[in-house]
């Protein structure tokens, strides 16, 4: 997995982690809200039966009373605790599931026994209190419910689980379709004839003729040998030489390319002498060598070509050319150079919007210069 695929799978897991934790605290506090106010509404129920068997027994003392208070205690499956008290009388009923949600103080007092004070969760529990009467000072009812619990948190839990999973296979699917679709490295290409660098879109069938069956032109990788060639006897004779590397814009956008890459083809040879300087590069792109011209010269030359082709229609829509020249210049300089150049220049013409041609331009004093104080 190459460094891109692993930020983006990293970045897309930091924001999968935080979209699930803001999630699962969205559906808490929703849950929680919702159930406070259900536990409300029990203990106003709860409130009513305890008046009922007040009213009833005339009093809690009885054991019948306290009975019937158990019975309406098991009733409520969130209640944790059941408090009937007054300040004059104090505790006149108490019962809880766990002595540990009464908190006893050091010392027993008349202001503890009328108000006590409880020992629950503020997350998952909470204290309610209703007055039995109407009297400020008489009897109120104190209740702890449970406002998440486990039954709560189960569907939460599950559906996260469920996403995490689902997380998990999507991610899973996705690294397998990136990595398929990486390109060979350098180092597993098979050996074979050196082929140009633009024609990796389509390899060539081994073996195969000088030239390419669908245009007519020399095949790349013809390209460098020749221009070797060319250029020694263009030094020898100090005489000038200029590449131009060509790719027409937006191959893809159209399905008649199959048809417009020869017809462009048929074009070059028009205008440019020598079929075997005219080379077939790629389903997009075209390389031509031009004998004894400047930069200049050949930069007009693939202008007005370029013109001539945006001019003419080429079935039903007219076609344009990013073009990048490079020329020897008064130098002593390898093809890797010249290629280099017209490469860098092609690029910036299509940086720069396309259907250009776009010169590089080299100094051969400062050239002159740089040989000298080395020698």
């Amino acid at each position: 997995m190459n460094r891109r695929i692993s930020w983006g799978f990293l970045g897309v897991s930091v924001a999968f982690f935080l979209f699930m934790v803001g999630l699962t605290a969205y559906r808490l506090e929703e849950m929680r809200g919702h159930n406070s106010l259900l536990v409300q509404d029990r203990l106003s129920a709860l409130a009513a039966k305890v008046s009922v068997i007040q009213g009833t027994y005339v009093g809690l003392d009885a054991p019948s009373a306290r009975k019937d208070l158990r019975a309406a205690f098991d009733a409520e499956p969130r209640l944790l605790l059941m408090s009937i008290h007054s300040p004059a009388d104090g505790i006149l009923y108490l019962l809880a599931r766990n002595r540990s949600y009464v908190k006893e103080p050091e010392t027993f007092s008349a202001q503890w026994r009328g108000t006590p004070v409880y020992e629950v969760s503020t997350g998952s529990e909470i204290v309610l209190s209703q007055p039995l009467g109407s009297e400020s000072d008489g009897p109120a009812l104190d209740a702890a419910f449970i406002v998440v619990g486990r039954e709560d948190l189960y569907p939460i839990v599950r559906d996260d689980l469920y996403l995490f999973l689902a997380f998990l296979l999507v991610s899973g699917v996705v690294i397998l379709i990136a990595l398929s679709v990486q390109d060979v490295p350098p180092d597993h290409v098979p050996e074979g004839p050196r082929r140009d660098r633009t024609s990796w879109r389509e390899p060539p069938e081994e073996p195969r003729g000088l030239t390419s069956p669908r245009t007519g032109l020399v095949w790349g990788e013809h390209l460098e040998p020749k221009l070797r060639s060319e250029l020694e006897k263009a030094i020898a004779s100090n005489k000038d030489i200029a590449l131009a590397r060509i790719r027409i814009d937006e191959p893809y956008a159209d399905s008649r390319m199959p048809v417009v890459y020869p017809e462009i083809a048929r074009m070059l040879l028009s205008y440019f002498p020598g079929r075997d300087f005219i080379f077939d590069t790629g389903i997009d792109s075209f390389a031509v060598l031009i004998p004894d011209t400047d930069i200049e010269g050949a930069v007009r030359g693939f202008e007005a070509f370029r013109r001539a082709l945006h001019d003419r229609q080429i079935e039903g829509k007219n076609r344009s050319l990013s073009i990048g020249v490079s020329s020897r210049a008064g130098r002593v300089v390898q093809a890797s150079t010249l290629l280099e150049e017209a490469d860098v220049s092609l690029a910036k013409a299509s940086r720069e919007g396309g259907n250009r041609v776009i010169g590089f331009r080299a100094d051969p004093s400062r050239y002159r210069d740089i040989v000298h104080a080395a020698g």
